[in-house]
């Protein structure tokens, strides 16, 4: 048996093809509140990286905000996160691969890593402060007649960061600091708590870091201690390689948790692998293809996100390559993108 999508999304003609955005990460209002809405909507919110092709260089970030309510009818803006500059009077892009995102409660933290201008901090952004740009240019800012965003509507301005402890981090080996690849929501734990996991190359050998911070009872921030620093509670290594989502879950409250974490092999046509892992072992997805066993997961799928109230997994794919797998920068690209939703039933019944 393998893992069966219930429900699953094509984007818009131009974003499905283009090589400047990639797809990476998905969270929703299903992390948001246990009852899965935002007041009284549904919305599912996607983060792009730019890519950083010969169009595009500033490598910004970009989030999709998807009306959600009508299954057969979704529909989606997008929203440019923006840092702000001179006490407030200015901003710029956030420069971010957009990795992973995570929606707790009024507050969406959002990762960046090493590759990214914005070294490896996480940015707290406020879903109620949401600001309409007035001058429709390509610079991000204050501009002569008002504020601009690139030829987007929307900014968001990031409220707080957490960054991380001690330097700069590498993603050369799992004994230097750890990267933020994915992050995703535990609603099973206690108290509820953020998962983080570092990326490696999928072709690599490098084992890959899970690690948990703690949110406190100051809705949507995390855990601190009397120094206002944020401690990991708890930490993992997986043998697993080239891990692009990581989701925490267990089936009674505070239980000992199951990890789900999915490798996105790079080749053409080449499924991806789906594991659930925890102290005493491993098992993966059940075999769909013929190129390696256990490889039965999306294609170059990426983050991962548990909607609690419907027992679904949402992720999303990444690739817009040509037939050959190239990223020329052309219009030769293949659309591959795809949102979709598998119930964590499905998963679990497929395990072998």
């Amino acid at each position: 048996m393998k893992p069966t999508a219930e429900s699953s999304y094509c984007w818009d003609t131009g974003d499905a093809v283009t090589q400047d955005w990639l797809p990476q990460s998905v969270t929703s209002s299903g992390d948001a509140d246990n009852d899965g809405v935002w007041g009284t909507n549904k919305v599912i919110l996607s983060g792009w990286g730019q890519n950083g092709t010969t169009t595009t260089t500033d490598h910004m970030g970009r989030i999709a905000f998807i009306d959600a309510n009508d299954p057969s009818n979704f529909k989606y803006r997008w929203v440019l996160p923006v840092i702000p500059l001179n006490g407030g009077t200015d901003y710029r892009a956030l420069k971010s691969h957009m990795g992973g995102m995570v929606w707790y409660q009024d507050k969406l933290i959002v990762t960046s890593w090493e590759g990214d201008a914005d070294n490896n901090v996480m940015y707290i952004f406020d879903m109620k402060r949401i600001l309409q740009a007035t001058v429709n240019s390509s610079a991000v800012g204050k501009v002569s007649g008002g504020w601009s965003a690139d030829g987007y509507q929307y900014v968001m301005p990031a409220i707080g960061s957490y960054s991380l402890a001690g330097g700069a981090c590498s993603s050369t080996n799992d004994d230097s600091r750890p990267c933020f690849g994915s992050i995703s929501l535990d609603r099973s734990s206690v108290p509820d708590s953020l998962v983080a996991t570092e990326w490696f190359s999928s072709g690599g050998t490098q084992p890959a870091r899970i690690w948990r911070y703690d949110f406190s009872s100051e809705p949507g921030y995390l855990a601190t201690d009397s120094s206002s620093h944020v401690n990991a509670s708890a930490a993992y290594e997986t043998n697993a390689v080239g891990l692009q989502g990581v989701l925490s879950h267990s089936a009674t409250s505070g239980g000992t948790p199951n990890f789900y974490v999915d490798d996105a092999r790079g080749g053409v046509g080449q499924h991806g692998i789906l594991w659930r892992q925890n102290t005493s072992g491993a098992t993966a997805a059940a075999n769909c293809g013929q190129d390696i066993t256990y490889a039965c997961w999306g294609q170059h799928t990426e983050s991962m996100s548990y909607w609690w109230s419907t027992g679904r997994v949402w992720t999303l794919t990444e690739w817009a390559a040509d037939s050959a797998g190239h990223w020329t920068g052309t219009d030769t690209a293949i659309p591959q993108r795809v949102l979709f939703s598998v119930p964590l039933s499905s998963i679990d019944s497929s395990l072998g």
